[in-house]
């Protein structure tokens, strides 16, 4: 089993991320989890069915797999490590990415989305509300 997972959410260009213990119970966490983000995350008119991607019951297994995706509005990562140093050297490299995305102009609707649907704060929230932070 692993001990960690760094949870990355992104939104348009704007990511958060988490370091979290991993337990026996990451799958049922991860869903719950999941599911308060994408409506967090979401319109209040989007009347879509929210899917669990990699998380779908369907698509999951006995097994750990190193990797979970699910996109939504905006995506979420979850990976897996037996140490927190490899996980952060993982962020650093989204970090990257978000950084180098964010660079030129940027449309007024998407940064008061992501203010509206994508705020740290609120994401730590209900990061800490499902995961242990590690």
């Amino acid at each position: 089993m692993y001990e960690y997972t760094l949870i990355i959410s992104q939104y348009y260009y704007s990511r958060h991320f988490f370091i979290v213990k991993h337990d026996e119970n990451f799958i049922e966490k991860a869903r719950a989890f999941a599911e308060e983000l994408m409506n967090y995350k979401r319109d209040a008119n989007n009347e879509k069915e929210l899917y669990l991607g990699d998380l779908d019951p369907r698509y999951v297994g006995n097994e750990i797999r190193p990797r979970y995706n699910i996109n939504d509005c905006g995506d979420i990562y979850f990976l897996q490590a037996n140490y927190a140093n490899k996980l952060m050297g993982e962020s650093w490299q989204y970090k990257n990415d978000s950084r180098r995305e964010r660079q030129g102009f940027q449309k007024k609707a998407v940064t008061e989305s992501i203010d509206k649907h994508h705020c740290e704060n609120k994401v730590f929230e209900i990061v800490k509300k499902h995961f242990e932070i590690a």
